[in-house]
């Protein structure tokens, strides 16, 4: 007799969560809504909520978060061109959770976790980027200054692709375009 699997598969689990959010925050608003209430929405329990996510925030940046620790490996990694490095940060799973949010923003009541939950993001990639900028060899003002623009050029291009239909463009190509225009 085959052995039947239990609950539902782990790989699922995150993205019925983050549609459970979503849902949520669309009816009722980011803070009206609860861990537990996702966790009931999603059929999960309230622990599985913690396997996959440290704090609510986290949903709507899980795919962004995978996509910057990405992008901060090849930026450690000196085999890895520096523009090779920051293109690769289009690549992949699309960050849908966060488009929806970005286009939703209002409805859902998201807006004040985007505007710091992006400023946090970018900080982190202009201080990853300006590191690899002074390893190779700029200076420190310089690595800040290039790392900065460079920074707001990844995170706006996936604000741009959210804003014009996330599933309608190529995140990778604007990723290209915006890294394009500030260099």
């Amino acid at each position: 007799m085959a052995a039947t699997s239990r609950g539902r598969p782990h790989a699922s689990s995150r993205e019925v969560l983050a549609d459970a959010a979503c849902e949520l925050f669309l009816e009722q608003g980011y803070d009206a809504t609860s861990i537990t209430m996702i966790t009931q929405r999603a059929g999960l329990s309230r622990s599985s909520f913690f396997n996959y996510f440290d704090a609510k925030p986290d949903i709507v940046w899980f795919v962004f978060d995978e996509h910057l620790a990405a992008l901060e490996a090849a930026l450690d990694d000196a085999s890895i061109p520096l523009t090779a490095a920051l293109t690769r940060f289009g690549e992949g799973a699309p960050p849908d959770t966060l488009a929806l949010a970005i286009v939703d923003a209002r409805n859902m009541g998201v807006e004040s976790e985007l505007h710091s939950g992006r400023a946090v993001r970018q900080l982190r990639i202009a201080e990853a980027i300006a590191e690899r900028l002074m390893r190779e060899g700029k200076l420190d003002i310089s690595a800040e200054i290039a790392a900065a623009g460079l920074a707001a050029a990844l995170v706006g291009s996936v604000w741009r692709w959210a804003m014009q239909g996330a599933g309608r463009h190529s995140l990778q190509d604007l990723v290209a375009e915006a890294l394009a225009a500030a260099q």
